[in-house]
């Protein structure tokens, strides 16, 4: 999974997210969030405990949608009929079938985002977006530099707080007291960054090289007719 396009990768998984949400499809959706998950959990170099506390929130999610599916029905406990652009009926209620759809879609949208987050490069995936999507450059670099730049606001944020317990100061996570310097110290970055890239010859519509290119390969056209392509069979067939 990791040697595939990012971006065609990206493309794939959002044509199988909107797939999935034309209809409420409770053995599809559990067949999508097991295969992603299994795929994501083999796959050579990914933090599997890393794997399981994001999945966390999903799986809370899910529980809460069973709940409310189960319990809370609009409908009063009636049950109803709608017929989806596949022709399946998709039933609507306080009953159990009402909470397995709704649970169930989370879990499949969850194993989808865990599958392309844990096996994809941020790095990579911008450089795709440029050479195969024709991203401009600007909005390029500019989102490579707000994702770098999280981690320095982290930094910034313990430095501050430890700056303030060593002189004694009291202030909670979200005080102004810690907040504000935080914020402060990240804008001067930002604009030093900013100059940075103006001293170095940066403009959006100047010939430039880059450090690699990224390779269209079968493989990504394989994937992404193929994943797609069981997805329709499996909304026509199952």
């Amino acid at each position: 999974m990791k040697s595939l396009n990012p971006g065609y990768k990206l493309l794939t998984l959002i044509i199988a997210s909107l797939l999935l949400s034309v209809t409420f499809h409770i053995r599809l959706n559990l067949i999508i969030a097991a295969g992603c998950l299994l795929v994501t959990f083999c796959t050579p170099g990914v933090n599997r405990r890393r794997l399981l506390l994001g999945l966390l929130p999903f799986f809370l999610a899910a529980l809460g949608m069973f709940t409310a599916g189960l319990y809370f029905g609009a409908d009063g406990g009636n049950q109803g009929v709608e017929v989806t652009m596949f022709g399946q009926r998709t039933l609507y209620a306080s009953n159990l079938t009402t909470a397995l759809q709704l649970s169930s879609r989370i879990l499949a949208y969850g194993g989808l985002g865990m599958l392309y987050a844990f096996t994809s490069n941020a790095f990579e995936l911008v450089m795709s977006l440029m050479q195969q999507f024709h991203l401009p450059p600007k909005f390029a670099y500019g989102i490579l530099a707000a994702y770098h730049f999280f981690p320095v606001v982290r930094e910034e944020y313990g430095i501050v707080g430890a700056a303030l317990k060593a002189r004694g100061v009291k202030a909670g996570p979200v005080s102004t007291k810690r907040l504000f310097p935080m914020l402060v110290q990240a804008m001067e970055r930002s604009e030093s960054l900013a100059m940075a890239m103006e001293s170095r010859g940066f403009q959006d519509d100047a010939p430039r090289a880059t450090a690699f290119r990224t390779r269209v390969r079968p493989a990504d056209f394989c994937f992404l007719f193929g994943l797609n392509g069981l997805i329709t069979a499996g909304l026509l067939f199952l």
